[in-house]
């Protein structure tokens, strides 16, 4: 097991700045680094040694998100400051800090990198926007094209309905599909950005078009939960073999097919036994999309489920849209008799997912404790699936605590997995082959969200395109 010294915090530099001696020190070839974006500073850790390098980034307020590029940049959306930091990897110096809108948009959450068409690429900023305030709520393209004349420049911006937002890409084309979770009149929308300077909505589903029609609280659209509930989508991913995109509903269980490269794209309801929960990834091979709902679960009375449930997997066929498969969630693996109720862990619910480089493993990163200060999580979920279309729940692996969503990233040569905890400061390290744990990597406090990149490994997996 791998430990290290928790470093003293840098002196905060000031905006546009890293380390002092970054620059210096860093220059040689990157060997395997892993990349933390704490509450206040993005610091790196050599992977083979556990330790701190030289070289911090501060001013980094709720970062979301962090993905690593093929040149060894980082891209973060800082939720609280507006904006979106690049920063190089190897020297531990700021390339590029922007404003995450032009057009009014605040708090950028989710961060993805889109598929390369037509010979561009992107990173799409999608702001949250401020409660009450839809003018807020905006998507924002940025040029991450290699040897581009607008490399990391802001490309275009588009308004959207009022989040949180998810998305997914289109596996041929440039369209994405963009959810609005408190929104009644555009729940889905799909946008054509060929032209990132004129991007156009070319597609919308209402909560009407979902089957919101008035007939009791749970079909009657009110984001503030007074007079009924909105269709809150959370999640979605692409079917690269059947071209269909895939969002999860989490108010009323249904994943909708978004029939995204159509002219019009159209959006088909598929129905499920569960609710809540919404992340959403496809299988490498292309055909199967897995999502995970919170429910059914252990004391759940609208959706009850057996102790230690914490919700189910959905698996959906990408080229029927049919759904092949629920498989129970269970917080401690397949074989857990232990109930959750009254411990600090009965809030536990799955959060994000990844995939084995060799495609047998499904990850499932723990959240919780959301609204609720002692809630904690200290679990990674493990499904074979060995056999894409049956997923066989494994035994869970301990890890350190966290509360609330915490990152997690595949390492670029497939060899690992990282899991933050929150709580503790730390990292869990597991081997994503064997399902064993490496070990555990000391960090500085509330470590967010994290990447990897080295000269021969490459980046961490990477949310958004399509491979």
């Amino acid at each position: 097991m791998k430990w290290t010294l928790v470093v003293a915090a840098s002196t905060a530099f000031g905006l546009g700045c890293g380390s002092s001696d970054g620059s210096e020190v860093n220059s040689g070839p990157l060997g395997h680094t892993l990349f933390v974006a704490h509450e206040g500073s993005l610091v790196s850790y050599d992977i083979a040694t556990g330790e701190e390098r030289p070289g911090a980034v501060q001013n980094v307020t709720s970062p979301v998100d962090l993905q690593a590029i093929e040149d060894g940049l980082l891209i973060v959306n800082l939720t609280g400051r507006n904006e979106v930091l690049i920063v190089d990897g190897k020297t531990m110096l700021e390339v590029a800090r922007m404003p995450s809108s032009a057009a009014g948009g605040k708090r950028p959450v989710h961060g993805y990198i889109s598929p390369t068409h037509a010979g561009k690429r992107y990173w799409l900023a999608l702001n949250d926007g401020e409660s009450g305030e839809i003018a807020t709520n905006t998507a924002r393209w940025i040029d991450i094209t290699p040897g581009s004349e607008t490399y990391l420049k802001p490309a275009g911006e588009v308004a959207l309905g009022a989040g949180h937002h998810k998305a997914a890409f289109s596996a041929t084309i440039e369209r994405v599909v963009i959810s609005n979770i408190s929104d009644c009149d555009s729940v889905l929308a799909v946008y054509d950005y060929s032209d990132p300077a004129n991007i156009k909505r070319i597609a919308n589903m209402s909560a009407e078009d979902a089957g919101w029609d008035g007939s009791s609280f749970e079909r009657t659209c009110d984001p503030m939960y007074m007079m009924g509930v909105p269709p809150a989508p959370h999640g979605c991913a692409t079917s690269k073999e059947g071209g269909k995109a895939y969002c999860n509903l989490t108010a009323s269980g249904d994943i909708v097919a978004v029939d995204i490269d159509a002219t019009p794209p159209t959006f088909t309801i598929i129905k499920t036994a569960g609710a809540g929960g919404g992340y959403t990834k496809a299988h490498p091979d292309g055909r199967f999309i897995y999502s995970v709902q919170d429910s059914p679960r252990e004391g759940s009375e609208a959706k009850p489920g057996s102790v230690c449930q914490i919700g189910q997997l959905v698996v959906i066929d990408g080229l029927t849209d049919a759904v092949v498969k629920e498989v129970p969630i269970h917080y401690k693996g397949h074989d857990c008799k232990d109930a959750l109720a009254g411990t600090d862990e009965e809030t536990a619910e799955p959060s994000h997912m990844q995939i084995s480089a060799d495609k047998t493993t499904l990850y499932i990163t723990t959240a919780g404790g959301h609204g609720v200060e002692a809630a904690r999580v200290r679990q990674e979920l493990v499904f074979d699936i060995a056999w894409p279309e049956h997923p066989t729940e494994l035994a869970s692996i301990p890890t350190g605590q966290s509360s609330g969503h915490h990152g997690d990233a595949l390492s670029g040569d497939g060899k690992f997995l990282f899991v933050t905890n929150s709580i503790d400061g730390t990292v869990t390290q597991i081997d994503a082959a064997t399902r064993k744990l490496v070990g555990t990597i000391t960090t500085r406090a509330m470590p967010k969200v994290l990447a990897t990149f080295g000269d021969a490994e490459g980046p961490s997996g990477q949310t958004g395109p399509i491979h």
